[in-house]
């Protein structure tokens, strides 16, 4: 085979490799490949301090919650669901709306389960588990974006460990969306109300499974991290 062959055909080999992934289907799941990455890389991480344990043991009984804005460990209830579709009617388009209502149904019938029967959303997940654990002594609440510009000192994304808190922000600086770092590169998180709340490896990519209508969710990257001053 002449060099012109040889190139031509690792073009066309390179060009069938990125097809045949352009092509494979999304997938929530994490790979073998992949947590065999992440579990050489999180092998040594030491164990939280206290404080930061006592949060995420708090937001391990997050999993699985609804998303709902303005939810903080509110009950999924019809009242909740019609007050805040008043005042946000966008959060429940696309069958969210009555993915909620069945959930609240079927509670006021059999009982509310925690967490599945309960509400967060992304800050109010947070808020919710530090106030629990008693980071600040007192009850606190606030979005996401007075979260991070009132309460975290910007760091990299290199430099993320337990406690940390992940947020997307827009080019102007404001901040719409966030997390909170768990063990072994794990974040908790009040996704949405097609995805709920989740604890998932995200820093690299974030793909959900979509607990409404089947298939996968794909968000865009965190692109801002910061660690609460309660912490430093």
């Amino acid at each position: 085979m002449n060099a012109f062959t040889k190139k031509t055909a690792a073009v066309v080999l390179l060009a069938a490799v990125i097809l045949a992934a352009s092509c494979a289907p999304l997938t929530a799941d994490e790979s073998e490949a992949d947590k065999a990455y992440y579990e050489r890389i999180y092998a040594d991480e030491p164990e939280p301090s206290a404080k930061v344990a006592a949060l995420l043991d708090v937001l391990d009984t997050c999993v699985g919650g609804q998303y709902v804005i303005g939810g903080q460990a509110t009950p999924v209830t019809k009242d909740f669901i019609d007050r805040m579709f008043v005042k946000y009617p966008d959060y429940f388009s696309d069958g969210r709306l009555e993915y909620l209502y069945r959930i609240a149904e079927n509670a006021e019938k059999q009982g509310f389960a925690f967490p599945e029967d309960y509400a967060w959303d992304c800050s109010g997940l947070w808020w919710y588990a530090a106030n629990e654990a008693g980071l600040y002594g007192e009850y606190t609440d606030k979005t996401a974006n007075d979260t991070y510009y009132d309460d975290c000192t910007p760091i990299e994304k290199k430099d993320l460990k337990p406690g940390d808190l992940v947020f997307m922000m827009g080019t102007d600086g404001h901040v719409s969306h966030m997390g909170i770092v768990g063990r072994h590169g794990y974040i908790y998180e009040a996704v949405g109300g097609f995805a709920g709340v989740v604890l998932k490896r995200t820093v690299g990519r974030r793909i959900y499974k979509n607990i409404v209508s089947g298939g996968v969710l794909v968000c865009p990257s965190w692109n801002a991290f910061g660690r609460p001053k309660i912490f430093e």
